[in-house]
């Protein structure tokens, strides 16, 4: 965690002179939380990140005076130059409030940052909530997030600060925001903030949901579940899915991919079905185009909320597996789900896991639970990993685990 008051923990230096800049105030972005410095030789001005979220390993580092931005070039198309538009045009004319849920009062506080432009990124912030709250007793957290993931925060949270900012306008700048987030401080003697590590480990899924993970012997009719989506498609087509990405609402273009995408999954389910007969095969996600035969459960919405996300989380955590393609939308089921297989495009390769949100911590287990194969790979194919890995995981987990070999061992003898 980084202390912004009563003084601002950060040190940097000069672009130009090297000289050590001090730090004047904190600027809340909206995704970025920033220190506003000064040049004590040359009064260059800079507003720069804390090491918070992305920013803990990919910070960048505005000059006011011409707006000029230095960084890591990996991430400057979608995080550094944002994040010096946003300063450079901010939006002045609209009112971003946010509204104040208090558990707790407390003059010590950690506040998590969870607002982002993208709902897997916030979803990941928002479980540095559990680590924060175990390992720092003496202070009170506070959860900053945005409308759709505020049913998810924790209870153990003190106060939650809703902000009302779409996710496709988080990216900009609301001085508004910032003006009032800096008045609530003045509540506060001590603030710190969380580093909201982009994809933190130590957490237990049911905290944020209030639905327990996947056991076998507790579901009385599994489910095979595969995870809809309609702006990423199972097709083995790079540019027919950057050209969707790219321009949402081509409409009737992407009709004829759903209705194929709509005949795959019931291919697929078709194979599965001969082996596993007495599970339940349901399509959950977002969206609703095709339809699915009556012994498919189709539990695909057109928009969350609280109701409809606790639903499929129900779902999730009846699922022996889910399968589906890589993205945000794999997050919640794999940490609900048994076993998870995860269709890879080919330009997703590079971030390979990281839609997954780990519960299993033996590692040899952990590599038989998650599963990524290419999102080309033939149906049947698909099918096949899919029953084998389904059916051979008791035997693997004896064989692969001193305790479950241990017990074994007991019983026989």
């Amino acid at each position: 965690m980084i202390q912004i008051k009563p003084v601002i923990d950060h040190h940097s230096t000069c672009n130009y002179c090297t000289h050590p800049v001090y730090n004047s105030k904190i600027i809340w972005q909206g995704i970025h939380v920033c220190v506003h410095t000064i040049c004590e030789q040359c009064n260059k001005e800079y507003i720069e990140d804390l090491g918070v979220g992305h920013a803990t390993y990919l910070p960048y580092k505005v000059e006011l005076s011409g707006y000029v931005l230095t960084g890591d070039e990996k991430a400057k198309k979608w995080l550094g130059e944002p994040f010096r538009k946003s300063l450079q045009n901010p939006i002045l004319d609209s009112e971003i409030t946010f509204k104040i849920k208090k558990k707790n009062e407390s003059k010590k506080v950690i506040i998590l940052n969870c607002i982002d432009y993208l709902y897997g990124h916030s979803l990941l912030k928002l479980l540095n909530a559990q680590r924060e709250h175990e390992d720092n007793h003496d202070l009170a957290l506070i959860v900053v997030v945005q409308k759709a993931l505020e049913w998810m925060v924790p209870e153990f949270v003190a106060e939650v600060w809703t902000v009302n900012i779409p996710f496709k306008h988080a990216r900009n700048y609301y001085p508004s925001l910032n003006e009032a987030i800096t008045n609530e401080l003045e509540r506060f003697d001590q603030v710190y903030v969380s580093h909201a590590y982009s994809h933190p480990s130590k957490f237990n899924i049911e905290n944020f949901t209030g639905i327990s993970c996947y056991r076998h012997e507790a579901t009385a009719q599994p489910r095979i579940s595969f995870i809809w989506r309609e702006d990423r498609f199972w097709i083995n087509n790079y540019y027919i899915s950057k050209a969707v990405q790219k321009y949402p609402n081509l409409g009737n273009f992407t009709k004829p991919i759903l209705y194929y995408q709509n005949w795959k999954v019931i291919r697929l389910f078709k194979i599965l079905r001969k082996s596993f007969p007495d599970h339940v095969f349901t399509v959950v996600g977002l969206g609703d185009t095709g339809k699915f035969p009556g012994w498919i459960d189709d539990c695909r919405v057109r928009n969350f909320n609280k109701d409809t996300e606790s639903l499929t989380c129900q779902i999730y955590s009846q699922s022996q597996i889910v399968i589906g393609i890589h993205g945000s939308n794999m997050l919640i089921p794999s940490a609900h789900a048994g076993m998870t297989l995860d269709l890879m495009p080919m330009d997703r390769w590079g971030n390979y896991a990281q839609d997954i949100l780990f519960q299993e911590f033996n590692n040899r287990m952990a590599s038989y639970k998650y599963r990524f194969v290419p999102i080309g790979i033939k149906i049947k194919a698909v099918a096949d990993i899919t029953k084998f890995q389904m059916r051979g995981y008791n035997h693997f987990s004896i064989q692969m685990n001193e305790d479950a070999i241990k017990t074994k061992t007991m019983e026989f003898l």
